[in-house]
Parts: C-alpha cells; sequence; structure tokens
C-alpha cells in the first residue's frame, strides 16, 4: 500500500511528551479527516461503499497514516483498486429472493466503467444493451484503479506542511517543557 512519509529532524529535547501530543493532534484533526473526505469522494456513487478506519503510526523518523477499507464491503474496495488478475465466478447469492442475476449487458466492452485504471473519471458508469438473467457469471480481468496510489500523490504536499507546521509547534512546546 503506498505511504505519505514525513521524515522529522531528530530533536535534542529531553522532554518529548508535549512534541508528540502536537504531532498526534495534527494527524487526528488535520490529516485523518481530510483522508477520510478524500476516500468517502472516491465511493460516493458505490452502491455499496465501504467504511473506512485509520491507523497512526509516530516514530522518531517518522509518521503514517494507513486508511484502510472496513466493513462487509471492504472485500469490493480491494477488488477495484488492486484489480483481480484472473477471471472469477459471481454466484447469485443465497440471501436474496432472487432466482438469478440480473443485469444490462451488450456483449465484451458493452459496460464503460466509472474510473480509469491512471485514476481518471468517466463520469457514471453505463452498461449499454438488454437485460439479461443468469445464475453466475464470469466476471474477467480486473485492471486495478490504484485509488491509495492516486490519494497518496495527491495528499503529500498537505501532509508534508501539516507536517512541518506540527513540527515546529512540538518542538517549541518541548522546549517549553524543559524549562
Amino acid at each position: 500500500m503506498p505511504q505519505v512519509l514525513f521524515r522529522v529532524i531528530k530533536a535534542q529535547q529531553s522532554d518529548f511528551r508535549a512534541f508528540y501530543k502536537e504531532i498526534e493532534k495534527a494527524l487526528d484533526t488535520i490529516v485523518k479527516p481530510d483522508l477520510f473526505a478524500y476516500f468517502n469522494k472516491v465511493v460516493k456513487s458505490w452502491k455499496n461503499p465501504p467504511e473506512f478506519k485509520a491507523r497512526k503510526i509516530i516514530w522518531l523518523e517518522k509518521m503514517q497514516v494507513y486508511v484502510y477499507p472496513t466493513g462487509p464491503n471492504a472485500k469490493i474496495w480491494r477488488y477495484v483498486t488492486n484489480g483481480n488478475p484472473v477471471p472469477y465466478r459471481i454466484p447469485k447469492t443465497s440471501n436474496t429472493t432472487a432466482k438469478t442475476l440480473k443485469f444490462k449487458w451488450g456483449g465484451p466492452g458493452s459496460y464503460k466503467a466509472r474510473t480509469t485504471p491512471q485514476g481518471g473519471y468517466n463520469g457514471p458508469g453505463k452498461a449499454m444493451g438488454k437485460t439479461v438473467y443468469r445464475k453466475f457469471v464470469i466476471h474477467p480481468i480486473i485492471s486495478g484503479r490504484h485509488f491509495e496510489k492516486h490519494i497518496a500523490c495527491w495528499y503529500k504536499p498537505k501532509f508534508q506542511r501539516t507536517m512541518n507546521d506540527a513540527v515546529k509547534r512540538g518542538t517549541a512546546a518541548a522546549k517549553r517543557a524543559t524549562r
């Protein structure tokens, strides 16, 4: 999974509690909400969007925030963002009253995806053709959309500015704490 990293120059202060608190505050109040907003924007139009959680790691050398999908639809996120290199079977699920899958299909190439593997957006997805019914389908290979990579590239400059400011505030707070 792509990471947005920020390196910290080791400070000489003996009390890092104040420094750590500033870093943690910036990650919790600025970085995580920004990242959640962007991840949720990506899945805004999905019928079954996943939920997202984040985990932060704060070391002296680096700070990281991992955003990951959770809930029953996390698997969908992983398929779309990572892709699937082999065709796979989609059965009709037993938890519905329908006897078959129902979808529009006009042959290979009749579906236009909303997103592209390069991170672009095609507008609303479109399925063209007539409505068909099947007990199962063999889904073709999926090219990964690499959402995390695109989000990391987009957010890296803001992350670095935010963490630089937090490091300055934290260093000042640590100096005050040692007096």
